[in-house]
């Protein structure tokens, strides 16, 4: 009877947490204690290029590494994010756009359940970035199912969210230093 049982947590057991977590389905993620250099590097330029073109968006706004509180038993902490609605302390909202940097402790995570949530909370853009192979999918919300719209490794993309913009994939990637 044992084997059967496993134990589930809501928002107030995540809340009393210590260490990084995040809470999908009333199931608890330990998060890396700390990202990979490659991963923190990847993820700026990422966050500095959404931070850039919508400096002049009075909607929208870019954020990295934030909690968003999607139901009672989920919390996910995506890499970076627009979201098109006011700022608060918490967020309770899907954002318009989720970016995450694929790392091999969070492939599986980060591409069936965080896209399936991401799916049902109707994000409307999801990417998938991988530092390693210096290549991004970017899927799109159509008709409820998230449609792929390409891998992109050093082309541009337009975001039309409530203020449209183009995301250069060619700045976000490492370049070798000599």
């Amino acid at each position: 009877m044992a084997l059967n049982y496993i134990e589930t947590y809501t928002i107030k057991d995540y809340e009393k947490w210590k260490g990084d977590w995040e809470l999908i389905k009333g199931y608890a993620y330990a998060m890396s204690p700390f990202a990979l250099p490659t991963h923190q590097k990847v993820n700026g330029k990422i966050f500095r290029q959404l931070d850039e073109k919508l400096e002049n968006c009075e909607k929208c706004e870019a954020l990295i590494e934030s909690e968003i509180y999607f139901s009672e038993d989920t919390v996910l902490r995506p890499d970076s994010f627009v979201i098109c609605y006011p700022l608060s302390d918490k967020l309770t909202k899907a954002p318009s756009i989720i970016f995450e940097v694929v790392s091999p402790s969070s492939s599986k995570r980060d591409e069936i359940l965080k896209f399936q949530i991401y799916k049902e909370e109707g994000v409307k853009y999801y990417t998938l970035v991988y530092p390693d192979l210096k290549k991004a999918k970017v899927y799109k919300l159509q008709n409820n199912e998230y449609i792929k719209e390409g891998d992109f490794i050093d082309e541009k993309y337009t975001f039309d969210i409530d203020c449209k913009f183009e995301f250069d994939f060619s700045k976000i990637w490492l370049k070798e230093k000599k």
